[in-house]
């Protein structure tokens, strides 16, 4: 009983901390993570090889294969119709909420002008057709590891997409520090 108390309180005291930061409680802990941009590319999740990731994880940074993971934020595939899209998690996996869920926001803005991300706005349940030259601000799942219980965001680009091979080639610059929206390469400072 007694270590279940102390275990409480040190929790408290952690999380009081993480979101004091230095001395204003409205201050956020200094950004830990770059801002790093990666160009990828993923195959369809239909009609290909189960060996070409056809998903992407934000908060990992990395493409993933859909038979190794449990979630992911987004993936790729060629609909019925032959167009090209991209599914946040919701669109794939059916949930009563859109709360917490990834998602896309279409921008007109051009990619190296996106300063920070947008907080409102996101598609999280439905398919994005997607073409070369395509701008979106993505938002991701809520990870554990952001104490604040917010989600990571990204910019991203459509560079090329190959028909024949059924592949979609993107860049994207993602920013993992718990709480920042900033996207422009380096430390974010917002």
């Amino acid at each position: 009983m007694r270590s279940t108390a102390l275990l409480s309180a040190l929790c408290g005291l952690s999380a009081a901390a993480a979101l004091t930061g230095c001395g204003d409680p409205l201050s956020l802990l200094p950004a830990r993570f770059p801002n790093r941009e990666d160009t990828v590319s993923i195959w369809a999740a239909t009609n290909t090889t189960i060996d070409k990731p056809s998903a992407y994880v934000v908060s990992a940074r990395s493409r993933v294969r859909l038979d190794q993971v449990s979630t992911f934020d987004f993936m790729y595939d060629v609909d019925p119709a032959g167009r090209n899209v991209l599914l946040p998690l919701g669109a794939v996996v059916k949930t009563g909420s859109a709360s917490g869920l990834p998602g896309f926001q279409k921008t007109q803005t051009p990619y190296e002008s996106i300063a920070a991300a947008e907080q409102l706005g996101y598609v999280t349940k439905d398919t994005l057709v997607v073409a070369t030259g395509d701008i979106f601000y993505v938002r991701s799942t809520l990870d554990g590891s952001c104490v604040l219980g917010i989600p990571y965001y990204a910019k991203m680009q459509v560079l090329f997409i190959d028909d024949a091979a059924r592949a979609i080639r993107f860049r994207i610059l993602t920013d993992i520090n718990c709480g920042y929206r900033g996207l422009q390469p380096g430390l974010p400072t917002k």
